[in-house]
């Protein structure tokens, strides 16, 4: 059970973020999101839902959103190839985690691909995706590795996919994933949850995370 501890999200409106907050508020958190246009947070009415209007990349909104939370999440992901936000939301996450007097767990979400997990997806990324766009995820995720004053997780999934959750996933505990099973959006929200009071994949471990 929670005890009424407080979550931080970034990213909560977006395809895993929206379908992490009802685990969590089902489960007796509180939850400060920090979104960009607060009506389009669909649980912003909620008794335990605090929406705070502001932007991942502005220093100020962060440490903000951050203030009084025991724990973050981060679902950010890059609009597009063209914008790119990953390194400096997560340093912003950091930063602002480190000014608390009890800096809060932070769960940052990267892919598999990132930090030499494999070349294979990274390779395949920087088609799809761009390259300028996957090394900024790149840096993003170093920036989390290196961090040694905030407790964290660092989370890459494998394939995301739209198809209904499944409630499970597995966990791949080598250095290297060129080839796995696609996970469903709402199976990676369940691992965030799951990860809320369990702390065994916090540390510059990355998880791998992938379907069932």
């Amino acid at each position: 059970m929670s005890d009424s501890k407080t979550i931080c999200v970034f990213g909560a409106t977006g395809q895993v973020g929206s379908q992490f907050l009802p685990l969590a508020l089902e489960a007796g958190y509180r939850v400060r999101a920090l979104v960009r246009k607060p009506d389009k947070l669909a649980q912003r009415d909620h008794e335990h839902v605090e929406a705070i209007a502001g932007n991942a990349t502005d220093a100020g909104d962060v440490a903000k959103a951050v203030a009084g939370s025991q724990l973050v999440t981060s679902f950010l992901g890059n609009p597009s190839k063209d914008l790119h936000i990953m390194e400096a939301a997560n340093r912003n996450i950091l930063e602002a985690a480190r000014e608390q007097a009890s800096p809060p767990r932070c769960l940052f979400i990267s892919s598999i691909g990132m930090g030499g997990s494999s070349w294979l997806i990274g390779g395949m990324l920087k088609l799809m995706a761009g390259k300028a766009s996957i090394m900024d995820y790149e840096r993003a995720d170093a920036l989390v590795r290196a961090e040694t004053t905030v407790p964290y997780a660092l989370i890459r999934p494998y394939a995301l996919t739209d198809k209904p959750g499944t409630g499970t996933y597995k966990l791949i505990p080598k250095k290297t994933v060129h080839f796995a099973k696609p996970i469903a959006r709402a199976d990676v929200a369940k691992f965030f949850f799951d990860c809320l009071e369990n702390t065994q994949w916090d540390g510059p471990a990355a998880v791998h995370l992938t379907g069932a």
